[in-house]
């Protein structure tokens, strides 16, 4: 499912801004539906949210964690824009001067793709967990592509883009609009205040 880029930004607008409305566990429980095919991510987000949660409440620094799940939200709004983004809509509109900003966007699910392929044969040739010896094939790898995509933006392998923008919207594109609009619906009718926090 891929989304143009009119209708990611006017989701992520509509998301930072209801997360703005009232305390943001609206805005980021929103923001995780794109990315729940990714359950690591998921996972280790809300598990992170939990957490900062209770380190907040143990050392009385409460007041700074809205800020924290809107960091979350906005992080989760990278994922899901670099994971849904239509590409060839981004070029249709900034031209070749959009194409560092392609590269941006594909790059995390370049390397989360990277990092699974390196866990699943870590558990099938049943090696110990040993985070450096991970973290290795990893870092070569995002490497490797990183200078590829230097050499490849330095020498303009890319060809003569020209700025044809076709943003009529198809069925995929309203997933996001929707969403947006959940996310703001829910934080006005059902705005959620805890003392202390927003």
């Amino acid at each position: 499912m891929k989304w143009k880029v009119p209708y990611i930004l006017v989701y992520s607008v509509m998301v930072i801004y209801s997360s703005f409305i009232s305390f943001p566990l609206w805005s980021l429980l929103v923001s995780l539906i794109p990315i729940m095919q990714r359950r690591g991510i998921v996972g280790g987000e809300v598990l992170a949210v939990f957490l900062s949660f209770f380190m907040l409440s143990r050392t009385e620094h409460l007041y700074i964690y809205p800020y924290v799940v809107r960091a979350f939200t906005f992080l989760n709004l990278f994922f899901a824009s670099s994971e849904h983004l239509d590409i060839i809509s981004l070029l249709d509109i900034g031209g070749e001067k959009a194409l560092p900003l392609v590269v941006t966007m594909v790059y995390f699910p370049l390397f989360y793709q990277i990092a699974a392929q390196v866990f699943f044969y870590r558990r099938a040739r049943r090696k110990p967990f040993s985070p450096l010896k991970l973290s290795r094939p990893i870092l070569v790898e995002v490497v490797k592509v990183a200078e590829n995509l230097y050499r490849a933006y330095t020498v303009k392998l890319y060809g003569n883009l020209k700025k044809d923008a076709k943003l009529t919207p198809s069925r995929d594109d309203l997933v996001p609009l929707a969403l947006g609009v959940v996310a703001l619906c829910l934080s006005y009718l059902l705005p959620i205040s805890v003392a202390g926090l927003s």
